[in-house]
């Protein structure tokens, strides 16, 4: 099991595309509280399910309530188990949300949950 992020925050649709192809996810994990409001309308959740159709996954209870780190997640506990189900048949995943860089965004927090999780730590 893999897990990756990436941010769309700064890139050009096309320009975003491509390093998610380059990913190669089998599931893409939108960790967004809201997205059905995004730049250009080009990240929306309708615009995303019809450009990755069944590799596309939104998990509400993932977003970051605040928009503040350390985050405060929708409901962690939910949103994590529903992670680790979908990895159960999905080795590689991809989070997505706005920022650009991990490190500023609450999905370097959820992958990290979820690798101790995956690990029993």
């Amino acid at each position: 099991m893999e897990i990756e992020t990436i941010g769309y925050g700064g890139k050009k649709p096309t320009d975003f595309f491509k390093e998610l192809e380059s990913l190669n996810p089998d599931i893409v994990v939108d960790v967004r509280e809201n997205p059905f409001r995004a730049y250009l309308g080009v990240y929306t959740l309708p615009h995303l399910e019809k450009k990755l159709d069944s590799k596309y996954v939104w998990i509400k209870e993932l977003g970051n309530k605040t928009r503040l780190m350390p985050p405060t997640l929708v409901d962690e506990e939910v949103g994590l188990k529903r992670l680790q189900e979908l990895a159960e048949n999905h080795p590689r995943i991809v989070l997505l949300c706005a920022e650009k860089l991990e490190e500023n965004c609450h999905r370097g927090y959820v992958k990290k949950r979820f690798l101790e999780l995956s690990s029993g730590d």
